[in-house]
């Protein structure tokens, strides 16, 4: 990511309505689909400065791995006391074994996105699973993706194929931000004719919203999960993605 993409992380990401809106997104599928367990041992790759650690500390101990030094020195003054390690993906991640590893938003940045889920795959227990987010579609790509140094947005058969050929059994999947889609794809479209920014301070489509909009925003996409929970969205601006050790 660019230096303005850290920032913006970390500024926004507590209150913002789209992490906050994909946060009730994640936790509904993952209260749904992730086996049962007592003292579930998760390991957040590409944990950033840590956003999705209050969540996941629901369902279990968690860990987390960043490649980026700047984001890993944020986590680990945030959260000095959990074990937060670097990574270098495709082959490297921390020594041990979780029962269940997330990836939110990572695999997209990965010119080897496979020898990464396999070098997951290799770190879970023998019934493990891992819960991937990625962006969808890629006609909607844009300064957004560039400015977060995408290698590739997905459709759900890429996904699935990624997932199977690390291993993986995918045992849930679906589009999710859909009501959002229509505006989403609009802006982004639009985009392609607007002069581009400073790549070195964009961040992208990540901005700060002004309240009451952030609130309606965050309500409009959080409603998701009560779909999510019943059955897999057929579009949306991003993916979400369960699948079990094989």
């Amino acid at each position: 990511m660019t230096p303005g993409l850290y920032d913006a992380h970390d500024k926004l990401e507590e209150n913002h309505w789209w992490f906050e809106g994909r946060r009730r997104v994640v936790r509904e599928v993952m209260q749904r689909h992730v086996l049962p367990r007592a003292q579930r041992k998760i390991l957040d790759v590409g944990c950033g400065a840590g956003g999705m650690f209050p969540l996941l500390s629901d369902f279990g101990s968690v860990d987390g791995a960043e490649a980026s030094p700047d984001a890993l020195a944020r986590a680990r003054l945030k959260y000095p006391l959990r074990r937060i390690e670097s990574c270098s993906l495709p082959d490297e991640l921390p020594k041990g074994t979780w029962d269940l590893i997330t990836a939110f938003d990572v695999i997209e940045h990965l010119d080897e996105p496979i020898a990464a889920l396999r070098t997951m795959r290799s770190r879970l227990t023998w019934d493990g699973q891992v819960v991937i987010t990625v962006p969808a579609f890629q006609f909607l790509w844009s300064h957004h993706d560039d400015a977060n140094q995408h290698r590739r947005r997905y459709s759900r058969l890429e996904l699935v194929s990624h997932l199977s050929s690390a291993g993986l059994k995918v045992t849930y999947v679906s589009y999710f931000n859909t009501l959002l889609f229509p505006a989403v794809a609009a802006a982004r479209l639009l985009a392609r004719v607007r002069p581009k920014k400073n790549a070195e301070h964009d961040s992208g489509d990540l901005e700060e919203t002004p309240e009451p909009l952030n609130q309606m925003l965050k309500l409009l996409f959080s409603s998701e999960r009560l779909a999510v929970k019943r059955t897999s969205l057929p579009f949306g601006v991003s993916l979400i993605a369960v699948a079990q050790r094989g």
